[in-house]
């Protein structure tokens, strides 16, 4: 017999694959219950409202990217190199995500907005030790200040997300966060870790 708390993984990996594919907006808290076999009073139970639920739903991304990355890293033999695959990954991660559900986010759920907002130090220090054992290893040229390189990609990827909310072409957006990305990782590269990215992401 499922528990509560398998019950609530359930939904949550369920609304969060509704919510990304086709916007917050358009997916009642109706649709979810019947879709998964349940009454609206128990969904309730589970969650006091459709803002709790979308909350949880980011968690739920949040700890997959985390997982993917923590994956990435253990399985791959220099810093750089995993970088470039946590790239990939989360280039293959945008492709299922419809920019409604970005969308909505911001103009809906401005709380949940600014939360998301608070994570951004984190995820900037975090990846300056990134690059800092990049440039340790001999990946990353060593001229360049690590946390002004990691606050760049992070203010980048920002800005290309952001342009996909004004972009109706979903492939034309992942070619630009692509593309991007490429240019970054080239200009800041030894001709050690432009090996890599030939590799990684030029075939």
């Amino acid at each position: 017999m499922s528990t509560e708390t398998d019950i609530r993984a359930r939904v949550i990996e369920h609304a969060a694959k509704k919510f990304a594919a086709n916007g917050i907006k358009s997916i009642t808290m109706d649709e979810i219950a019947e879709q998964l076999g349940m009454s609206k009073r128990t969904l309730y139970e589970l969650f006091k409202d459709k803002k709790n639920l979308v909350t949880e739903c980011l968690y739920y991304f949040e700890n997959l990217a985390k997982e993917s990355q923590k994956k990435i890293f253990r399985e791959t033999d220099n810093t750089f190199e995993a970088i470039i695959l946590s790239f990939k990954s989360n280039l293959e991660g945008f492709q299922q995500i419809d920019k409604k559900f970005l969308e909505d986010i911001k103009k809906y759920f401005p709380d949940i907005n600014k939360q998301w907002e608070k994570s951004k130090n984190l995820h900037i220090e975090k990846n300056a030790g990134y690059f800092i054992k990049s440039m340790e290893e001999g990946y990353v040229v060593k001229d360049f200040n690590p946390n002004t390189i990691s606050l760049l990609f992070y203010e980048e990827v920002e800005m290309v997300i952001n342009a996909q909310l004004f972009n109706s072409s979903k492939i034309h957006f992942m070619e630009i966060y692509r593309t991007m990305c490429i240019i970054f990782f080239r200009g800041i590269a030894t001709s050690k870790g432009l090996e890599v990215i030939e590799n990684l992401l030029m075939k």
